[in-house]
Formats: structure tokens, C-alpha cells, sequence
């Protein structure tokens, strides 16, 4: 199934609030990816977290320095937080 992201907000520290075409919605926390370095590390800085935003079609969110993460993973791991609740 393909899910679109309807909204994307960050909700935190490293927390990004998502709700899903669905009806799906959740907080996804990012900090293991940001943690771990690499492509994800230039969003330690706040200033470059805060603007994420939603891709084209709702089919990923994305900051600038082409960082991006695609919509159905986010729903699997969402789905799982929101299942462990």
C-alpha cells in the first residue's frame, strides 16, 4: 500500500508528528538516525530540523541538504509506536 503524509510537524527534540492518509497519526522520534551520523547529522542542528517538510505527493518528508524519508517506512514505524502504546 502506498501512504501519503498528510501533515508534518516537529513535536520535539528530534520528534517529528506525522498524520497519515489513513487517518494514521504519530510521533516518530529520530534520534537514533540523527545519533548515528552521516547523511541525517546535519539535522543536530535545530535551525535545519525544524524545517522539514512534506514531499511531492505526500510520499516522503525532507529538509534541505536532500534529506529525505520515505512515507511508508514512517507509517510502518509509527504504526509501531502507536501498536507498543
Amino acid at each position: 500500500m502506498m501512504h501519503k503524509i498528510l501533515s508534518a510537524t516537529v513535536a520535539g527534540e528530534y520528534v517529528v508528528k506525522m498524520r497519515f492518509s489513513d487517518g494514521l497519526s504519530g510521533n516518530y522520534d529520530m534520534r537514533p538516525l540523527v545519533d548515528a551520523g552521516g547523511v541525517f547529522s546535519a539535522l543536530r542542528d535545530p535551525s535545519v530540523f525544524e524545517r522539514v517538510q512534506i514531499g511531492e505527493g505526500g510520499r516522503y518528508i525532507e529538509w534541505p541538504s536532500e534529506i529525505d524519508l520515505c512515507a511508508d517506512a514512517l507509517w510502518r514505524a509509527v504504526q509501531g509506536m502507536v501498536d507498543a502504546a
